[in-house]
């Protein structure tokens, strides 16, 4: 999850939560990498409950997440019902953002992400947080900066986690069922997703731009990417 910048408007209890992506740093320690891919021959699913993939059943890579993902199974299936939100697009999602924990430091949910220098802001007074490197904590890499359940909350509970994530993903649907209605079930879909990266707010500009939905997000492909390991992990049992 990125942080977004500040923008005011009347929906400034909303920004808080999504806005804008930030501008591209340059981490201090490795962050996640897209695990290698088959390209030979894609397996295809449709998009309105099933996921196309283009990774290779036994790509080691994801493998090894989804063994991780696995300790977390009746928690994802659990919020997953409690949100309406398909387990397996929760689980491309953390697995797009910490590999499940395996690019994290440590290893695990107690591990942080994005190690990137900030400039300060608000009572952070240093580039980094004061209780130490990482803006990105737990599994679902919540932000920092931008949400105050990463500085006092218990987001090193893979529960809690994995809940408040939800919480934001809900959010961006109901943002977009209001904003823009004129979407599909599929364009709703990859909007809330790409939200959840980029913002709500900096989604819906690139939509109205007539831009691609992932346009403002991580490496222009945030949905797209989360959706095709989506569809690796509906391969292997989640639905």
């Amino acid at each position: 999850m990125d942080r977004p910048d500040q923008e005011g408007s009347r929906y400034s209890w909303f920004f808080r939560i999504f806005g804008k992506p930030k501008q591209n740093t340059s981490p201090s320690a490795p962050v996640p990498t897209k695990p290698q891919k088959n390209v030979e021959k894609p397996i295809e699913r449709t998009i309105a409950g099933n996921f196309k993939t283009t990774f290779s059943r036994n790509n080691r890579t994801m493998l090894e997440q989804l063994n991780e993902s696995r300790r977390y199974h009746d928690i994802i299936k659990d919020v997953a019902r409690r949100y309406n939100i398909k387990p397996s697009v929760i689980c491309g999602i953390g697995s797009r953002e910490s590999h499940w924990g395996l690019a994290l430091r440590p290893e695990g949910p107690t591990g942080r992400g994005d190690f990137s220098r900030r400039r300060p802001r608000g009572e952070r007074r240093g580039v980094e947080p004061p209780d130490g490197g990482g803006y990105g904590r737990g599994l679902m890499q919540i932000d920092y900066d931008w949400h105050e359940f990463a500085r006092t909350g218990k987001w090193y509970e893979p529960r809690e986690n994995l809940i408040y994530s939800c919480v934001v993903l809900d959010r961006a649907r109901k943002f977009f069922d209001k904003k823009a209605q004129s979407l599909n079930k599929e364009q709703k879909l990859r909007a809330m997703i790409a939200a959840y990266n980029g913002g709500a707010t900096a989604t819906l500009r690139s939509i109205k731009a007539g831009s691609d939905i992932d346009a403002r997000t991580t490496g222009h492909d945030y949905s797209k990417d989360v959706l095709n390991r989506s569809g690796w992990f509906q391969l292997h049992g989640w639905e």
